[in-house]
């Protein structure tokens, strides 16, 4: 969960902060980090 929520703030500050995409910046996280655990396994 660590690991998405640091992604999850890398893809807000990127977009600036703006208020209202949070949601959908934590699910591309989400789906960020489990492509990136399931290609190392």
């Amino acid at each position: 969960e660590q690991m998405i929520a640091e992604s999850a703030y890398y893809r807000a500050r990127g977009r600036g902060f703006m208020a209202g995409d949070e949601l959908q910046d934590w699910l591309a996280a989400e789906d960020e980090i489990d492509r990136l655990l399931l290609n190392q396994a």
